[in-house]
């Protein structure tokens, strides 16, 4: 691995503007952008109706298909591998064959790879929707989908290494590496969690891991990589540091993935695998102050450059958010902070940090330049200031009212056990619950206004998708460091191995035990079928999106019950632990003196009738027999 400054001369490398090969390698990439955009515009909107019902529960409660439990994966799963996916993959069609030297390889396969993530995701949400919920955060997609989205994935990785490899023994920049290893590493990570080797606990490990993996391993790296190539079209003379590049590279593959477990701190897994994300997480943030100090060292001096080229606005914003986002992450997975923000909307604030924040501030940069360089418009200067401004408050208010609503959530638990209120369980909940609402609106208010600047920049993408292509710049320079592909692959890969042994197969399998006695006790409160029909609807209408079945052994949780340990998930089919609060735990609730299966029946019809402080949907929509399957399992919770 060394230094070098590299000329790369697309004119001359690429195919000639009018053949048959060219004009295809345009179509990909402006298929990849406009699929990306509608899938931004249809993801937001349901993430956006999902957070409008914590303050309106009642908002279009009459439709099963807008029930929250619904429309909260769907929506936040198609801005995963909808938006960020299929946009991130756009750039890099765009970007490795420039940086090669040579033309996209195989661009009819590269469009088939689009179809099928496309069909994938689509068909994904809409079983979300109605119902086909497969269990597992992020991996709630049927298992006939997965395998859609995995053939996707692994054809797009395919032909973005076969274009690298056409290089040669040549010796590809940083940008590179991300912009190839990344969709490995997707396809790496989804696989991990997609796979049905586990039920139970060892599930909820796998459902984890894959989560972190899919975020750091593909959405940071892809989105990173695709900033690097920007800034070195865009930035003259910028000059990226040859071991800060390589260090930022290697230690965010090396860490973000085993940081995975912090949302199951003082849970029931084992304490040596709680003490990973601390560990880890230390040097992930290592990794993003890197990463951001690279970029602000190389664009020193050409500051003007920032204020003059919108795609630049919009990336300077994301790597800012970057230095953040780990910091947040590092933060949940400390002990003594866990106690306090864990199982609350503090990690509902990482990830719109993520997904909302740095993937899609980085993806919009990247596609703003490559969209003009493909279609020959340019986005304009103060429309692309006011994207990057309106797009910031809108997440600052958004996740920052997560991040403090978290804060606020985990403060009245600990004081209610303090005081005797005992704000975590039945009644009491409701005062951990009402200093919420303020912050629950100023999260629609920021949602609003991010779903404002994703439609102002879907009608810029899609206003251009047929013009004509404009690419014919001089040779650019890309500098940093940089090393053939070949050894980079190999050591990505060497890497994720290593995560999934360590932070995936070694703890799931220590996670595996023998059925508890409050596990027996649970499914024998009713009939098999009636129980594992009852644990399916669980699972499907998406009631562990708000109740956690965790109860820890700390002060915060004092009042639930016995502490959960292995045994009590024996029986569940997929991972149904729970990372949120947003209604109390259900880990005990059929031995809590208000658990009659009568008084759960009515307030599953009607939730606003017995508790007028919950935000929780109505499941009247339920036939007869599902309502008392579901009444049957939740009531039978020892």
């Amino acid at each position: 691995m060394t230094s070098a400054a590299q000329t790369i001369s697309e004119r001359d490398s690429l195919p000639a503007e009018g053949s048959f090969h060219a004009f295809h390698t345009r179509v990909v990439v402006r298929g990849f952008a406009v699929v990306s955009v509608v899938f931004l515009l249809g993801g937001l909107a349901l993430y956006l109706l999902s957070a409008a019902k914590l303050v309106w529960p009642d908002l279009a409660s009459e439709r099963a298909l807008l029930s929250y439990g619904r429309v909260l994966p769907a929506g936040s799963d198609a801005l995963l591998f909808g938006w960020l996916t299929i946009g991130l993959l756009g750039v890099a069609m765009h970007a490795v064959p420039r940086l090669a030297g040579k033309p996209l390889t195989a661009p009819l396969a590269a469009f088939g790879s689009l179809g099928l993530i496309t069909v994938g995701t689509a068909a994904g949400t809409v079983a979300v929707l109605t119902g086909n919920n497969a269990g597992g955060r992020w991996l709630e997609y049927p298992l006939v989908v997965d395998g859609v989205l995995l053939a996707g994935f692994l054809v797009a990785a395919l032909v973005l290494t076969a274009t690298a490899m056409r290089a040669g023994g040549d010796r590809l920049p940083v940008s590179a590496w991300y912009l190839v290893a990344a969709p490995w590493w997707l396809f790496l990570s989804y696989a991990a969690g997609a796979l049905p080797v586990f039920d139970g606990l060892p599930a909820e490990v796998q459902a984890v891991f894959a989560g972190s993996a899919l975020f750091g391993l593909w959405v940071i790296a892809a989105a990173v990589g695709g900033a690097y190539y920007v800034v070195s079209r865009l930035v003259p003379d910028a000059r990226f540091h040859s071991r800060l590049g390589a260090i930022g590279f290697w230690s965010l593959a090396f860490t973000w993935a085993w940081s995975a477990g912090r949302t199951l701190q003082y849970g029931p897994t084992r304490d040596w695998y709680e003490t990973l994300p601390i560990v880890f997480g230390a040097g992930l943030i290592l990794a993003a102050i890197a990463i951001v100090t690279d970029f602000v060292q190389a664009v020193r001096g050409r500051w003007h450059a920032l204020r003059e080229s919108p795609p630049l606005r919009l990336i300077a914003a994301g790597l800012a958010l970057l230095a953040v986002a780990p910091v947040v992450a590092f933060l949940e997975s400390l002990r003594s902070v866990s106690a306090v923000v864990g199982l609350t909307q503090w990690e509902t604030g990482y990830e719109q940090l993520v997904l909302l924040g740095v993937g899609t501030l980085l993806t919009m940069g990247a596609l703003a330049h490559v969209h003009p360089a493909e279609s020959g418009r340019t986005m304009g200067r103060w429309s692309g200031a006011a994207m990057a401004w309106m797009l910031l408050l809108g997440l600052l208010a958004a996740a920052g009212s997560r991040l403090v609503a978290g804060l606020q959530q985990g403060f009245g638990w600990l004081a209610g056990v303090q005081s005797g209120g005992y704000e975590n369980v039945g009644d009491g909940f409701a005062e951990s619950l009402r200093p919420l609402r303020g912050a629950d609106i100023v999260q629609v208010a920021g949602l609003a206004v991010i779903l404002l600047v994703a439609v102002l920049f879907a009608l810029f993408v899609l206003r251009h998708a047929l013009g004509r292509t404009a690419d014919t710049s001089p040779a650019f320079a890309t500098s940093g460091p940089s090393a053939p592909m070949a050894g980079v692959l190999r050591g990505a890969a060497a890497l994720f191995l290593a995560a999934a042994l360590g932070a995936l197969l070694f703890p799931a399998l220590d996670s595996r035990a023998d059925p508890s006695l409050a596990a027996d006790a649970s499914v024998g409160s009713a009939s098999r079928a009636i129980w594992d029909r009852g644990q399916e609807l669980y699972r499907t209408e998406g009631c562990w999106y708000c109740h956690s079945r965790s109860v820890r052994p700390i002060v915060t949780d004092v009042g639930l019950g016995m502490v959960s340990v292995p045994g009590d998930y024996a029986y569940d089919a997929t991972g149904l632990v729970g990372a949120i609060r947003l209604g109390p735990d259900l880990a005990h609730f059929g031995g809590r003196d208000d658990a009659g299966s009568a008084a759960l029946a009515l307030h599953l019809i009607d939730p606003a009738a017995s508790r007028d402080w919950s935000v929780m949907p109505s499941y009247r929509y339920l036939s007869d027999g599902d309502l008392a399957a579901l009444t049957a399992y939740v009531a039978g919770l020892e």
